[in-house]
């Protein structure tokens, strides 16, 4: 650490072969803080003047220079944590946004549902079963940001931004609800799924117990037609075979 670095001094001598080194240490401590010591006894070196002996310089720190250097950071540190804070904040209300969106979707569908005819009945369960896992999808978005602006939130808090002290309170007591809801989608998941494939199979059956019928009525008038055909030659049969009866004598 340099000499102008370190924040326990106050007072500084330094020796230097010529003006080019001293003027180097003067410009960043100067910007540290320091400055030259002047009195009478010593004369401030003249620039340009041959070197004749070392110089030595006394530096000195500004009193208030550290107070204000102090300051200076934890305003730039509470700056930065109340920015981080107000960025981390938007993103939460951008995905409770769309979790939002995607929730009045599974609202919608599921309202729905129940008004489908028998025939969109499967595709209407499987929108349904899309809906609810993007509403668990947001929901973990919105609760990973809620957990991120919290973070920063509290960051600021202790920085000293405490207007974000009352936001980050209501952040932490939605935390749970939230947190209880997706845990509800999360057990309803399974169920909506099996719903869908009790939906297909009962399509599925509804399907063959169609084409079964279509068969059955196929077959029953290849019966009839038969029937009817049996009948008529039957007919014609009886005719020509009475003909062929004996006759009686007389």
């Amino acid at each position: 650490m340099a000499w102008y670095d370190d924040p326990s001094k106050t007072t500084f001598v330094g020796t230097y072969a010529n003006e080019k080194q001293f003027r180097w240490d003067l410009d960043a401590a100067s910007k540290r803080g320091w400055v030259v010591q002047s009195s009478e006894q010593d004369q401030e070196p003249v620039i340009g003047a041959p070197p004749t002996t070392k110089l030595q310089v006394t530096f000195v720190r500004q009193e208030d220079w550290l107070d204000n250097r102090k300051r200076e950071i934890a305003d730039s540190l509470l700056h930065s944590a109340a920015r981080a804070a107000d960025e981390k904040d938007a993103r939460h209300m951008k995905a409770a946004d769309e979790l939002a969106r995607a929730e009045e979707a599974f609202a919608a569908r599921l309202d729905a549902v129940s008004l489908v005819p028998d025939s969109g009945r499967e595709q209407a369960e499987r929108d349904l079963l899309g809906a609810l896992k993007d509403v668990i999808a947001r929901r973990r978005a919105a609760l990973k940001a809620k957990e991120e602006a919290i973070k920063e939130m509290d960051s600021a808090v202790v920085l000293g931004a405490s207007e974000f002290a009352r936001s980050v309170a209501m952040l932490k007591q939605s935390r749970e609800s939230e947190t209880a809801r997706l845990e509800a989608e999360l057990a309803l998941l399974p169920t909506q799924e099996l719903v869908v494939k009790a939906a297909k199979d009962w399509r599925e059956a509804g399907d063959r117990r169609m084409a079964a019928e279509e068969q059955l009525r196929r077959r029953a008038a290849e019966h009839e037609a038969k029937s009817e055909t049996l009948g008529a030659h039957a007919t014609r049969r009886n005719e020509l075979a009475g003909s062929l009866a004996p006759r009686r004598p007389q």
